[in-house]
């Protein structure tokens, strides 16, 4: 039989709807960005603001697809894939975080995998890499269980609340697709 905090979380990513962003999303992913566990355990800046997200998310650069996460009609997170250029085609890099309240019900496995079938059947991508800071074990067990393996470690690469933090550099490899008969 299933225990109930397990069963809950199933039930909850069940309801989490990976969809593009919308400008009435921009206030609830500005609270989500600025949450202390985000900051903590992201490579972002405290204090981002909605002009930021709202350029980063409704005119982003070439080459950059976001997705957002929502649970019970709000936005709880936001990702995206940015792809290599030139002789880097061939590869792409995502980016992804989730609000401090919303963890453990399945938006950030929601995000990562909408980015990863983005990245695979869409474009073709044989590498995706990432960085996480080494001290946020949940987000490395997420990386890991969809396939991404670390790389190297940048020690004393990123300074959070006052401490140099190493970085973990992750990827996940994969051979190019078959063509089609």
């Amino acid at each position: 039989m299933q225990d109930g905090p397990d069963r809950e979380r199933r039930a909850a990513a069940s309801r989490v709807t990976i969809r593009a962003p919308l400008a009435a999303d921009i206030p609830a992913l500005t609270e989500a960005a600025n949450q202390p566990g985000v900051r903590r355990g992201t490579l972002r800046l405290p204090f981002t603001g909605e002009e930021f997200l709202r350029r980063r998310l409704l005119e982003p650069p070439p080459g950059m697809h976001n997705v957002v996460a929502e649970l019970e009609g709000r936005a709880i997170g936001q990702g995206a894939l940015v792809l290599g250029q030139g002789r880097q085609r061939h590869k792409g890099e995502v980016f992804l975080f989730v609000h401090d309240a919303s963890w453990r019900r399945g938006a950030g496995r929601a995000i990562l995998g909408a980015l990863l079938d983005l990245a695979d059947s869409w474009y073709g991508l044989t590498r995706i890499s990432l960085e996480v800071m080494a001290s946020n074990a949940a987000a490395i067990a997420l990386y890991r269980q969809a396939g991404f393996e670390e790389e190297g470690r940048l020690r004393a690469d990123t300074l959070c609340e006052g401490r140099l933090e190493d970085v973990l550099a992750m990827a996940r490899l994969r051979p190019p697709p078959e063509r089609a008969p």
